[in-house]
């Protein structure tokens, strides 16, 4: 199905998918020009200015939509493959999608609530990592889909799969590292030349990989992995509810429940929301970024946000290039066509 929808800028203001002895260094550091603390670690300074919004003019963009059910994840693989995550788990690539069902025994029961992310592992097959909730616990989930079938694929998680309580999070995919980790206990770091371990820290991290290197982000700022495990790199300003973000050298962006974070020119700004309750941030470049959140989705040129008029409420923009483009909500999962 294609529909073209209308888009409106206002003024304000990476790529897809995501082991044990001591971790090597990311692949890439991260350069911020920013000052240090005692033991060394980056710092930003950090405001609160907020940009006011602009008129609004128009154009169109197209969408196909791919998914007429509600989806919260997607992931890309190689090629055309993408794999996507609702109530029902889909894969699909040029020629069309299929659904993937869980079998019975990975079924949540009455009462129980996943939280969990899609991935494809390093064989182009999807995963599925996070936790399942009930009111008195709280058990890892990490599922491989293998020869037509979803099953456990602990076996993939080393120490990791010892145990089932707690949630496993971080990110899975072709590129080098991948990257599981536990809460209070330890995160492995899988890479094609060996896997290496680092402390997980007290707290679960919306985790990225942006070119190389492994970003992580909760309410103390953006954190980047490294031998002693992961080091704030950009402290938050006076954010709350931080739920997605997008990073490169000298540039990141966080959206929060209420409202966006920019940070340019070694300053975190507060940036006017093009979209109600950010949840999602994708950029091709630093001069185009895409957000989607709870009314919809919008895109910044580096000056502008134009708003888009995409009805529904989303929670992930995804791209595997500028020209390629997914949003997963409530009303499916969408593809930008060219």
């Amino acid at each position: 199905m294609r529909l073209a929808f209308a888009l409106a800028p206002c003024i304000a203001c990476a790529a897809p998918s995501a082991g044990t002895a001591s971790i090597a260094a990311p692949a890439a550091e991260p350069t911020f020009a920013a000052g240090t603390t005692k033991s060394g670690e980056r710092t930003a300074t950090a405001t609160s200015t907020r940009e006011p919004p602009a008129q609004p003019t128009q154009m169109i963009v197209q969408f196909e939509r791919v998914i007429e059910q509600p989806i919260h994840d997607v992931a890309l693989g190689d090629g055309s493959r993408w794999a996507a995550l609702g109530d029902t788990p889909y894969v699909g690539d040029a020629r069309g999608a299929h659904a993937l069902p869980l079998p019975d025994a990975l079924k949540p029961k009455p009462g129980e609530i996943d939280d969990a992310r899609i991935f494809f592992g390093r064989d182009e097959e999807p995963r599925i990592m996070g936790a399942r909730r009930a009111s008195s616990a709280e058990r890892s989930i990490y599922w491989r889909h293998a020869a037509g079938v979803w099953r456990d694929g602990r076996e993939e998680i080393g120490a990791l799969a010892a145990s089932t309580q707690g949630a496993l999070w971080g990110v899975l995919g072709s590129t080098d590292p991948e990257l599981v980790c536990r809460v209070n206990a330890q995160c492995i770091i899988k890479r094609t030349s060996g896997w290496t371990t680092a402390p997980a820290g007290s707290s679960v991290l919306h985790v990225e990989l942006c070119d190389g290197v492994l970003w992580g982000l909760d309410a103390r700022g953006l954190s980047n992995m490294v031998t002693r495990g992961w080091v704030v790199a950009l402290p938050a300003p006076a954010w709350s509810e931080p739920r997605g973000f997008w990073a490169a050298s000298g540039e990141a962006w966080v959206a929060t429940a209420h409202g966006l974070f920019r940070f340019h020119d070694r300053t975190w700004d507060e940036v006017a929301a093009p979209v109600a309750e950010p949840e999602s941030i994708w950029a091709s470049a630093a001069n185009s970024v895409w957000v989607a959140g709870k009314s919809g989705a919008a895109h910044f040129d580096g000056r502008n946000w134009q708003s888009v008029a995409l009805d529904g409420s989303f929670s992930k923009v995804l791209g595997r290039s500028a020209q390629e483009l997914w949003f997963a909500g409530e009303t499916g999962l969408f593809r930008v066509l060219p």
